[in-house]
């Protein structure tokens, strides 16, 4: 299993719409698609923001690269990505992980 975290940078003053947008298409979207298990939207809360960051983790769970890579290369990503794009400040941060499974 793969975890992918994807960090984005919302326009402050569109964060309620972004909300929306993730509740409504961006995550129905992304769990549409072969291989995605999860999604999760995380804020950091922070002193220095006191918790109103406009900064986001958007986290997936996803049975393998392959489908990660299907999904990238798809024309849903194309579109979620076009549909996005008025909501978050350019450029985004991707970071993968593999999930290991405890030792027998």
């Amino acid at each position: 299993m793969l975890l992918r975290i994807l960090t984005m940078h919302v326009d402050p003053a569109k964060v309620e719409e972004w909300m929306r947008y993730t509740r409504d298409i961006g995550f129905p979207g992304m769990l549409a698609q072969p291989g995605c298990r999860q999604v999760w939207r995380l804020r950091a809360r922070n002193a220095a923001s006191g918790g109103a960051s406009a900064d986001f983790q958007v986290m997936t769970v996803w049975d393998g690269i392959a489908d990660l890579e299907r999904f990238r290369a798809s024309q849903a990503m194309k579109d979620l990505t076009a549909s996005a794009g008025p909501l978050f400040v350019a450029p985004t941060e991707e970071q993968l992980f593999d999930i290991l499974p405890d030792p027998a």
